[in-house]
């Protein structure tokens, strides 16, 4: 029988959250000691960068919570804590209208922002040896490299990412030159709410099926 690996997403006490030190034999907390966890601090104080932005990054957190913004809100509190002002989209097209609400909302609060839409290039799929997609905008290609280098181009201080599709998220991320910020997951079933699937999974509901083994999800086998 395979021995299964115990990691954080095992873990019910959640010791590491309060300091407390109520940590299971598997935790990595435990296992860092006072050493390990002086190195993880340094490491933020060798990165300016770092640094900064999880300053800025706890001190939003911190007013989110207490005078309960929306996401929305908090992402333009970060982008005032940086100071950043040239502000990239990176926008799926059947997210267009939500693009075009953030750029109008960015515009009214003294940003500049610049969007770059996932179909930029109009490339056909057959182009990229990729299968036909589910969406509604025909033979085009979602391009998430074009759109990293089109932004770049544009001098965008950092990216905020507004439902790509999941793999596309990942190549813009990975080839973005500016900081990357995902602002609204894609997920067309939940009006792009990921999480009630996750709540959803523990209940008497369709997306409980997610906890039995399905082939078309399974990382067993994966064929072309």
């Amino acid at each position: 029988m395979e021995v299964q690996e115990l990691s954080c997403t095992d873990c019910r006490v959640v010791g590491c959250a309060r300091s407390d030190g109520s940590y299971p034999a598997f935790c990595p907390t435990a296992a860092l000691g006072e050493e390990g966890v002086e190195a993880s601090a340094q490491a933020y104080r060798d990165d300016p960068f770092a640094l900064k932005a999880m300053q800025a990054a706890s001190a939003v957190n911190a007013d989110a919570f207490a005078n309960r913004w929306c996401r929305v809100e908090e992402t333009l509190a970060f982008l005032h804590h940086m100071g950043w002002q040239r502000i990239g989209i990176a926008s799926c097209a059947g997210l267009a209208e939500e693009g075009r609400t953030f750029a109008r909302i960015l515009r009214a609060q003294g940003y500049q922002p610049f969007g770059i839409c996932c179909k930029v290039g109009a490339i056909p799929r057959g182009r990229l040896g990729a299968r036909c997609s589910c969406c509604d905008y025909g033979e085009a290609s979602c391009n998430p490299l074009l759109q990293a280098q089109l932004l770049a181009e544009a001098n965008t201080e950092v990216n905020v990412v507004i439902g790509l599709c999941a793999g596309h998220d990942m190549l813009f991320s990975a080839h973005s030159a500016a900081p990357v910020i995902t602002l609204v997951v894609k997920d067309r079933p939940l009006a792009h709410n990921s999480v009630g699937a996750l709540h959803a999974a523990n209940s008497a509901s369709f997306y409980g099926s997610l906890l039995i083994p399905r082939p078309e999800l399974s990382a067993a086998e994966v064929t072309d």
